[in-house]
């Protein structure tokens, strides 16, 4: 499995996996080649949160 760091990482340097993980983490995630399991997945998306922004910042809460 692929690390929350490395998906974060992913996120905040690649615009278009940002991008495509806001339309549908799922299948960004598969297509960038992480290996989840349903429940990593779940994880994920709970912990990871956008700021009701237009460019769609990450939470700040993350970092810390």
């Amino acid at each position: 499995m692929n690390s929350l760091e490395e998906i974060y990482n992913e996120l905040q340097n690649n615009p278009q996996f940002h991008r495509a993980f806001k339309e549908n983490p799922e299948r960004a995630l598969q297509e960038a080649g992480f290996e989840l399991t349903p429940q990593d997945l779940e994880k994920i998306k709970a912990m990871l949160k956008f700021k009701n922004s237009e460019d769609g910042e990450l939470d700040d809460r993350i970092n810390k």
